[in-house]
């Protein structure tokens, strides 16, 4: 699948978590994938997922709610962007079109690591989202981010490690390390944005150049790495840059 606005086919393919222990190709996860929808609603499933499924009830239930909140993250960052974008603030809406991205990437791995335990992708129903001013988002989306590195990943970390699925450790994992990369910036935006969010806006405006993705982890930088991903260790190849042409 390829993702909203990133410049370069995607070779995210389900199935694909990379390096992780447990890697699907396309194929095994088209077999994997009919299996589950088969023999699912008959309350049947083959012996080895059937397996998985009970060793490894906390982790399924963990991601499923990691994916649920992470989708939920991206389309509100979609919305964002989108009013941003309205109220003329480029750099604001090019900025949720990377934190959109980033998130749809930890969801749809969530899903991958899914679908090896024997159940089917999770997609939370649509659901109308309560939007307020660009300023109130732009608060909103810091104190969300901050939350998601201080407590979000390390409960959802915390439940996989305890029964030692290691593509679900590493989905988590890599995560974690890619909302990491910016805490300080964030923390700087939610501290600054509730009485001077002009200035920061604008800030963020002027100093915003480019933004790349991790098309294997979500990882968000700025300029390419030399070597690999400093969260997934993949090659610099692996990423791609979000388009900022609609932005800028």
């Amino acid at each position: 699948m390829d993702y909203p606005y990133i410049e370069g086919r995607s070779k995210l393919i389900p199935g694909h978590l990379n390096k992780l222990p447990n890697e699907f190709s396309r194929r095994q996860f088209v077999i994997t994938a009919g299996a589950i929808a088969i023999f699912l609603p008959l309350g049947l499933l083959p012996h080895h997922l059937a397996a998985a499924v009970t060793a490894y009830a906390g982790t399924i239930s963990a991601l499923k709610k990691g994916v649920v909140a992470e989708t939920i993250a991206h389309r509100r960052y979609v919305l964002f962007g989108r009013l941003a974008k309205k109220d003329g603030y480029k750099g604001l809406a090019y900025l949720y079109t990377a934190l959109a991205t980033s998130e749809l990437i930890h969801a749809q791995n969530y899903n991958r690591v899914l679908a090896t335990l024997g159940e089917l992708p999770v997609e939370p129903k649509a659901e109308e989202m309560p939007i307020g001013t660009a300023k109130e988002n732009l608060i909103y989306a810091a104190e969300r981010e901050v939350n998601s590195i201080e407590n979000t990943y390390p409960d959802l970390l915390r439940q996989v490690e305890a029964e030692g699925h290691a593509d679900a450790i590493s989905a988590v994992g890599y995560s974690w390390a890619s909302h990491k990369q910016h805490r300080d910036i964030i923390k700087k935006i939610r501290r600054w944005s509730p009485s001077h969010f002009e200035t920061v806006a604008r800030k963020i405006d002027k100093s915003t150049d480019r933004y790349y993705i991790c098309r294997i982890c979500g990882s968000t930088v700025t300029e390419t790495p030399e070597e690999a991903c400093p969260v997934c260790r993949e090659p610099p190849g692996d990423y791609r840059l979000i388009s900022p042409g609609r932005f800028l």
